[in-house]
C-alpha cells in the first residue's frame, strides 16, 4: 500500500521485506562507524595537540577524520540504504520527494541507535585517565558546544548552514538527470563537503550537523545534553527542510527541462 499526501510519500511498498532489514543494518552499523572514526579522530587530535601540536592542526586532523572517514562509510553503504547516516540527510530526502516519511522516521531511529553504539565503543577503548588527558574531567571526544564567545543565535546559524551545505550537496550528487557520473561521485563529493564544513564550523560549535552524530557524543559526556544543545537538533533540520524544498522545487526543474529538451533533441536527431 502506497500512501501520497500533496506529492509527499508517507507510507511506500517494501516495508516487509529482507530489503528493509538490509537497510536497518547498514543505517545502524555506518552511522555507528561514523561516530566511532570521527569522534575516533577528535581523540587523536587532542591527544596529539597535548604534544604542543596547534589549535590549526588540531582541527585539521579532525576535519579529516570525519570528511574521509564519513565519505568512506558512504560509499560502504549507498548501493543498501543510500548511506544517509544522518537524521538531517534522511528528512532532506523526505522533504525533496525522495523518500517517505515511514523511512525517514525508521532510519533517523537506527541512526541515533547507532550513534549511540559506536559512542559507548569508542569510550570502552579509551581508559578513563585518557579520555580526561584528551577532554577533560567527564567530557567525551567529539562533544558539541557553542564557543562561548557566541549568542546561541550565532551557534544555531553555524549548524543551520553547515548542514544546509550537506543537504543540497547530497541532493546533487543523488540527482540522475546530471548523468550517471555523479553516482561514483557521491562518497568524494560528501566526504569533501563534510571536511570543509568541519574547517569553518567546528571551531565554533564543534560542527555537529548531525543530530543522532550530536547526541551520541554528548550522552556519554557530563552535562552535554541541555542548555544550548537544542540548536544541534532543530538547526540542521530546519536546514532539511529548507535545502529539500529549495533543491525539489527550485534547482530540480532546471534539471528537468534541460534533461527533456535532451531527449526532444535525440528523437529529432532518429
Amino acid at each position: 500500500m502506497v500512501l501520497e499526501v500533496a506529492g509527499y510519500t508517507i507510507v511506500d511498498d517494501g516495508l516487509l521485506g529482507m530489503g528493509l532489514v538490509r537497510e536497518i543494518v547498514a543505517e545502524i552499523l555506518g552511522t555507528s562507524f561514523l561516530v566511532y572514526l570521527g569522534c575516533g579522530g577528535v581523540a587523536g587530535a587532542c591527544l596529539a595537540n597535548g604534544d604542543g601540536t596547534s589549535a590549526a592542526a588540531k582541527v585539521l586532523y579532525l576535519s579529516l577524520a570525519f570528511g574521509i572517514g564519513i565519505g568512506a562509510v558512504v560509499h560502504m553503504f549507498s548501493d543498501i540504504s543510500g548511506g544517509q547516516l544522518n537524521p538531517a540527510v534522511s528528512f532532506g530526502l523526505f522533504f525533496a520527494r525522495k523518500l517517505s516519511l515511514i523511512k525517514t522516521l525508521i532510519f533517523s531511529v537506527c541512526q541515533i541507535v547507532g550513534g549511540i553504539v559506536g559512542a559507548g565503543v569508542l569510550k570502552i577503548s579509551i581508559p578513563g585517565n585518557l579520555t580526561t588527558e584528551i577532554a577533560g574531567e567527564g567530557v567525551f571526544p567529539g562533544t558539541v558546544s557553542v564557543h562561548e564567545d557566541l549568542s546561541v543565535g550565532q551557534g544555531f546559524l553555524y549548524e543551520f548552514m553547515g548542514t544546509l551545505i550537506l543537504v543540497i550537496t547530497v541532493l546533487a550528487t543523488i540527482n540522475g538527470a546530471r548523468g550517471q557520473g555523479s553516482n561514483y561521485l557521491q562518497p568524494l563529493s560528501i566526504g569533501l563537503a563534510i571536511f570543509v564544513i568541519h574547517l569553518v564550523v567546528a571551531p565554533f560549535t564543534g560542527s555537529g550537523i548531525n543530530p543522532a552524530r550530536s547526541l551520541a557524543s554528548n550522552m556519554f559526556s557530563k552535562n552535554g545534553i541541555g542548555g544550548d544543545f537544542f540548536i544541534y537538533i532543530f538547526g540542521p533540520l530546519l536546514a532539511s527542510l529548507v535545502g529539500g524544498v529549495l533543491y525539489e522545487f527550485f534547482f530540480s526543474p532546471h534539471y528537468n527541462k534541460a534533461h527533456q529538451k535532451l531527449n526532444g533533441q535525440e528523437m529529432d536527431d532518429i
